[in-house]
């Protein structure tokens, strides 16, 4: 059973709504907020998740809970207009949440009752409300959704439509330590640079290239805060060449270097 300690509630929940496929899409390559996990619920407009090598549609009416580092994006969106509503936040322990990983949740009347509390009592979070209010709420419902998991088929991650996304995942995760670039997955492919530049923007909704960087630099965040390799194995695992490429592009895409970064997640950390 889940036992309501400090452990458990979350910390620093933001709120915020996505209404343009362009947004949606260009937001989740330039938000590496990747050590929080993500709530997302599906208020209009079907479109694919994609959370590392799987992928699943996602209706109205439908949630998915990404966690820390796993990587993600979104594709194949119906409409231009939507409105997806996303909640970020920090958990000490989120072991409890795990039935909740790699899922399609279909959110029941008693989770969407939760869900319209919670926004009004975020919005107004600095004033009557505050995070002793807000942390429960959340928690509440989290657990909801576990038992809309439990109500429900398991879902099942898709292996057809949108595929060029989980390709170009599935490739880019068999050669970690290969500084691949778009050339090299057009060979692999069987296609031109050009035409598929073109097709992937198309599926996607983001060059291919600002995909790559992003899976590159979402693998060095999670090799910093959850391992003990030097700066120059994480540089390596990550296709960078030398300690001093990763620095440079660490730094201009994060602004931050990565060994300030991981300071920041083991503030114990020595110094290299």
């Amino acid at each position: 059973s889940d036992v309501c300690s400090s452990d458990l509630l979350p910390q620093n929940i933001l709120l915020f709504l996505r209404e343009s496929k362009s947004t949606l899409q260009q937001e989740a390559v330039q938000n590496r907020s990747h050590h929080r996990h993500v709530l997302a619920f599906n208020l209009k407009t079907e479109g694919h998740v994609h959370i590392d090598q799987l992928s699943w549609t996602l209706g109205p009416g439908q949630a998915v809970l990404i966690f820390p580092y796993q990587f993600h994006h979104y594709s194949g969106l119906a409409a231009e207009s939507l409105q997806w509503l996303f909640c970020t936040f920090e958990i000490e322990s989120s072991d409890f949440l795990g039935q909740l990983r790699d899922q399609v949740i279909n959110v029941s009347k008693a989770s969407r009752g939760v869900l319209e509390r919670l926004l009004p009592a975020w919005l107004e979070s600095a004033g009557e409300y505050g995070a002793d209010m807000l942390q429960p709420m959340l928690l509440e419902l989290l657990l909801q959704l576990k038992r809309d998991i439990k109500a429900s088929a398991p879902s099942t991650a898709e292996h057809a439509g949108n595929s060029l996304v989980r390709t170009v995942h599935e490739i880019l995760s068999q050669h970690p330590g290969k500084f691949l670039q778009v050339g090299d997955l057009a060979r692999e492919l069987g296609l031109s640079e050009s035409r598929l530049r073109v097709l992937f923007r198309e599926v996607a909704g983001i060059p291919l290239g600002s995909y790559i960087q992003n899976h590159r630099m979402n693998r060095a965040m999670s090799l910093l805060k959850n391992t003990d390799l030097r700066l120059y194995d994480v540089a390596l695992k990550c296709g960078f060449g030398s300690p001093q490429a990763f620095s440079r592009t660490f730094k201009m895409e994060l602004g931050i270097t990565p060994l300030k970064y991981r300071k920041q997640c083991h503030p114990l950390a020595l110094e290299e």
